[in-house]
């Protein structure tokens, strides 16, 4: 054992020692990694319970300061009621601030787990296993796998209560599918390369807030949005509404093009990896609920993506019912 480790650690490219000794041996052996993030709700519920708890105050207590400092300083005079514009934007302009800011994390800790695992031998890709030497980049998945977790039970918390708001049903199943495979993944820490582009599919979150702000922002007839079109050489615009359909125009295009790259390209060829391997076996280690009941909710997560994507596209050539509105 000892000199397999030195071999391995020698070797510029480990991943051949781990694929001679597994067809000579069969898979390896799935092994459990109490790390000081592990998920493990059936034998430590207390524990799990406070992370959880933790992970949520992560996000809700900035999400309650942003919300202070938006009420404290866009609030109308004591005794006026706020405008239905007003109050949705005091009430929902932190909710997307947040998910702008856990999006970039998250998208970076993604990438960062991506490139660690690239080159790694196949099965550390898939679980912990008897090979498996690199532990760093298993607590790096459980913590951010917690963080990912924390936030989507807060903010599906605030999804239910202002609905429609901040989303309707198919952001409520989004959160609740990948809720799921946050605990089954994480509690089985399996999934661990496909968590990596999960996660990277967060990029296109941010130009959705840019998006909505922007559209506050044209609401209040702010003068701001000229100079930022101007700015961009989006054309000479005189009013607040043509610059800001410019701008919304602006970054529907580049949403549309983050999107087909992170959740159709890179998540598509994620997913075709993964049921490749899966195919022929490579998982048959692994307990057999959680594996399919996340290959489910990720089959879940590509049918979500590319409805999504379909409505884009088809908002943008105005196909369908989107026609009558650009003749």
């Amino acid at each position: 054992t000892f000199s397999s480790i030195r071999l391995r650690a020698l070797d510029p490219f480990p991943f051949r020692v781990g694929l001679t000794r597994v067809r000579a041996m069969g898979l390896p052996k799935r092994l459990r990694h109490d790390g000081p993030f592990s998920m493990d709700l059936l034998h430590d519920p207390r524990g799990w319970s406070l992370s959880l708890l933790k992970n949520a105050l992560v996000w809700e207590i900035p999400r309650q300061c942003i919300t202070f400092f938006v009420k404290s300083r866009c609030a109308p005079p004591k005794g006026v009621a706020p405008t239905p514009k007003q109050k949705e934007f005091m009430d929902c302009a932190s909710s997307y601030v947040v998910s702008a800011v856990h999006a970039v994390v998250t998208t970076g800790l993604g990438i960062r787990i991506m490139a660690t695992l690239w080159n790694a031998p196949t099965y550390d890709k898939f679980y912990v296993n008897e090979f498996t030497t690199d532990f760093a980049v298993v607590d790096l998945i459980e913590r951010t796998n917690w963080l990912f977790f924390g936030y989507m039970m807060d903010d599906l918390a605030h999804v239910i209560v202002q609905y429609p708001k901040l989303g309707k049903m198919d952001m409520v199943a989004h959160h609740l599918v990948f809720i799921t495979a946050a605990v089954l993944a994480g509690g089985a820490q399996i999934y661990m390369f496909q968590f990596s582009w999960l996660i990277v599919g967060e990029a296109s979150t941010p130009l959705l807030t840019v998006k909505w702000f922007m559209r506050q922002a044209s609401s209040a007839n702010s003068p701001a949005l000229v100079r930022v079109a101007a700015a961009l050489r989006l054309g000479n615009h005189t009013t607040c509404a043509s610059a800001a359909a410019a701008l919304e125009l602006f970054v529907a295009k580049i949403f549309i093009v983050v999107f087909f790259l992170v959740r159709v390209l890179a998540y598509g060829g994620g997913l075709a990896h993964t049921a490749r391997h899966m195919r022929r076996g490579d998982f048959r280690e692994i307990p057999t609920t959680p594996t399919h009941v996340v290959f489910g909710i990720i089959l879940a997560g590509a049918g979500l993506n590319a409805m999504w994507f379909r409505l884009m596209m088809m908002k943008a050539l105005g196909l369908g019912k989107y026609r009558a509105k650009t003749e």
